[in-house]
């Protein structure tokens, strides 16, 4: 899960835009190199986030707060801790220290006392107590940008409304062949796993294919995509957090990129990375992303005329968003943990399967480089099967998986 559609399909004039999500997914538990174990002749590779020491905490007077004066390390100092503080007040002290320092972490809140908060709402039948932070709909500035992308997923759901008198048994498979291309191979395997995490390497011409069909789903350019959701790893259900579920299932879920003022100060900063920006074919992505979808309307279009451009196009982005977006919200808040991530990542098999090994999204967010997320055998990964198939002829190099003593370290006892 994924502010991805930043420079997505309107105007690039505003540079100051927001981007549709990114698949969602916890920087929690960081584990130390010697924790990670690689297939083959695996080299490790410097964590995408740095670690932090937290000084000891002393509280911040009215507020109640207790402020972790965080440093930021070359190398990780281990899981990221946990405060007593509600959410919504760790909030609130956040936000009044000015402009936000994305590099730098801050410690994680309680879900305990947030859930005693006096203007909290626990969300039916699960564990998490919400604090709504920003108005979603009525009462608040929209930017044109807010907009401009409101616009773009209504005309989406609004297409829903051809479905049923263009319905073909060729058509669906249309859906479903691209939802799978778009879905699994562009944002599962190639946006989050390969390119965002880093968990494996392929050559660069299977990489760029996957990242084109990532482009494809509108979601973002690649770059754009990346860097947001590294940020969410490294301040998973933090105020740091682009779409904490703690400011909302909405928010979580999409109200997140329809705020582009509050958006920006979480995911503009891109130097997180640097390393595709150093890229020509992701700075090329990134100057010409409207285009691509343009085409690829318009190629549906030639190729079987509305019918094609309904199931292929508005259907098929329509359930791939929506299954994105619910790794954000849905797995943090339904479902079961296995591992102490100190954040609301859940293990969610319905979206294990929905969204190609996704939903098992307590063991990502524990062991966020793993290339493979369904770690038991019950749980069924359609992504690492296909990860796994490219290493075995040798396409897949350097796949990270976690150590049985780092799995026995994180496991609830």
């Amino acid at each position: 899960m994924t502010a991805s559609m930043k420079r997505g399909f309107v105007s690039r004039a505003n540079k100051s835009a927001v981007a549709l999500p990114a698949l969602v997914l916890g920087r929690t538990a960081r584990t130390p190199r010697s924790a990670v174990t690689t297939q083959r002749n695996v080299t490790s590779q410097r964590p995408l986030c740095t670690g932090y020491r937290a000084r000891t905490p002393r509280t911040l007077g009215a507020l109640g707060v207790e402020e972790a004066d965080v440093r930021l390390s070359d190398e990780p100092e281990g899981p990221a801790t946990a405060t007593s503080t509600s959410y919504s007040k760790l909030y609130d002290f956040v936000m009044s220290q000015g402009p936000l320092r994305m590099h730098k972490q801050v410690p994680k809140p309680s879900k305990e006392a947030q859930m005693r908060e006096e203007n909290a709402v626990k969300l039916w039948l699960s564990d998490v107590a919400v604090t709504v932070k920003r108005n979603y709909f009525f009462g608040r500035k929209f930017q044109a940008r807010d907009l401009a992308v409101f616009a773009l997923v209504t005309s989406m759901h609004v297409g829903l409304l051809w479905a049923p008198s263009t319905f073909s048994l060729g058509n669906l498979g249309l859906c479903f062949a691209l939802y799978f291309i778009t879905g699994c191979i562009g944002i599962t395997f190639g946006y989050h796993r390969l390119i965002a995490h880093k968990s494996f390497v392929v050559p660069k011409w299977l990489e760029y294919a996957a990242a084109y069909c990532g482009a494809l789903s509108i979601q973002g350019d690649p770059m754009e995509w990346a860097s947001t959701h590294r940020y969410h790893h490294l301040h998973t259900d933090t105020p740091k957090d682009p779409h904490s579920t703690y400011e909302g299932a909405w928010w979580s879920h999409a109200g997140w990129f329809l705020d582009n003022e509050m958006t920006l100060t979480r995911t503009e900063d891109h130097s997180n990375a640097k390393e595709m920006k150093a890229q020509p074919f992701y700075r090329f992505m990134q100057k010409t992303y409207n285009w691509h979808i343009l085409l690829s309307f318009a190629l549906l279009y030639a190729f079987g005329g509305l019918p094609a451009m309904i199931w292929g196009g508005c259907v098929r982005t329509c359930i791939v968003w929506h299954i994105t977006w619910s790794i954000n919200s849905f797995c943090h808040i339904y479902g079961k943990q296995s591992y102490d991530t100190k954040d609301l990542s859940k293990n969610n098999w319905f979206f294990g399967l929905l969204a190609w090994g996704e939903g098992w999204h307590n063991n990502h967010h524990a062991f966020e480089y793993s290339a493979r997320h369904g770690l038991e055998p019950h749980q069924f990964d359609l992504t690492w099967l296909i990860i796994r198939g490219l290493q075995k002829v040798g396409l897949a190099k350097r796949v990270k998986l976690p150590s049985e003593a780092a799995k026995a370290k994180l496991a609830f006892q």
